[in-house]
């Protein structure tokens, strides 16, 4: 298998083809507007571009006329839809012991991301990082967070699990079944797309757990790591590095090296053997950030601003005038629809290919404080 630029696993979108059978949607057509190989879908090793798993969730929840259905279509999926992934979860020993398992083989489902799980005094949280430059990814994380809870539910046999949920996004103007369910739990225009765990459920047995099956999924999930693990797009480590320390000023290249364990030099060549530099990456990444904030979420000016790490409103406003022509306002009232880069046609075009990568398949053609509520076991 080769492959190029960054890419998710396929088999997404045959459950969402699936469980969206009844509706009129044209998968050849979605597949030549998104750039994936149709085929990969039937592919048990089928992967598509990342740009393309997100941009499919947003056509077909506007399709649908319900930007919040992907909760409910996804709460709802039946254990083992994602194959290995669900029964690295569902038959884990404990919920730590699961988290943990997502953690250490998410490479076998993406290359353009890696989940944490952490924990403190009040219990544990599983985080997905939010994703700069790579398209609109709202409804995908909606979807994320439906299958995240069906495995909570399930693992822990409760229907409706003391957990909290952030996302780094506006609420949808629809209502879902699932945000009913989980009312009073779920936080929008969150600085975070995680769930938080209760310490005292993070010990607790899973009901389906057996040692010796687990250590059959175990040894399954390590074949497909050495399939998949090390086929990391080469600018995703450092553009997500250099989204992740946007907010708390230290997004420099010394900064940046350090986290990824290189050499500032090192970080340098693959970056102008990708045709950019970091001060270009940077740009590029804080301003695909803006552009989020503004339209996807409702946080205030000051709070954008703090997020992407200008210390001053007026300094911020001056970057997005420079960035998009307009000032904050005027993006955040805009049309939905892709706003114009910059000026530089060569800055443009050096966007477009970092986020939609080439992809080739066998056979293919902060203000907010950490969060820390007392949630309490059942």
């Amino acid at each position: 298998m080769s492959l190029d630029g960054e890419w998710a696993r396929a088999d997404v979108f045959r459950v969402l083809r699936d469980i969206c059978s009844n509706e009129d949607l044209d998968w050849p057509y979605l597949a030549q507007r998104y750039n994936f190989d149709l085929a990969s879908l039937e592919d048990p090793q089928g992967v598509v571009p990342i740009t393309a798993w997100h941009g499919v969730f947003e056509y077909i929840a506007e399709k649908l006329g319900n930007d919040a259905v992907m909760f409910d279509l996804f709460n709802n999926v039946d254990i083992g839809c994602f194959s290995i992934f669900d029964y690295l979860f569902a038959c884990a020993p404990t919920l730590r012991d699961a988290c943990q398992a997502w953690v250490k083989f998410i490479s076998i489902r993406t290359n353009a991301y890696r989940m944490t799980f952490e924990e403190d005094e009040t219990g544990g949280y599983v985080q997905w990082p939010i994703l700069e430059g790579r398209g609109e990814w709202r409804q995908n994380m909606f979807a994320r967070m439906g299958w995240a809870t069906q495995q909570l539910e399930h693992a822990l046999d409760m229907k409706t699990p003391p957990i909290m949920i952030e996302l780094a996004t506006s609420e949808p103007k629809n209502r879902s079944a699932f945000q009913k369910k989980y009312q009073g739990r779920i936080r929008f225009n969150s600085p975070h797309n995680r769930i938080a765990l209760p310490k005292a459920l993070l010990s607790r047995p899973l009901r389906r757990n057996d040692a010796h099956l687990y250590d059959i999924i175990l040894k399954s999930a390590l074949g497909e790591l050495d399939r998949f693990g090390e086929l990391e797009a080469p600018l995703s480590r450092i553009a997500n590095e250099v989204a992740s320390n946007l907010a708390d000023g230290s997004c420099t290249l010394p900064h940046v090296a350090a986290k990824l364990g290189m050499s500032q030099r090192a970080v340098q060549r693959l970056l102008e053997k990708e045709g950019t530099s970091f001060r270009k990456l940077s740009e590029e990444i804080r301003r695909s950030a803006a552009e989020r904030y503004l339209r996807s979420t409702d946080l205030p000016m000051k709070e954008i601003a703090y997020l992407l790490g200008f210390s001053e409103l007026s300094t911020f406003s001056r970057a997005v005038k420079a960035w998009f022509g307009v000032s904050p306002r005027k993006v955040r009232e805009a049309p939905e629809k892709p706003l114009s880069i910059s000026g530089d046609p060569a800055s443009d075009e050096r966007v477009k290919q970092f986020s939609r990568p080439a992809l080739k398949n066998k056979g293919a053609s902060a203000s907010q404080p950490r969060l820390r509520e007392a949630i309490t076991a059942d």
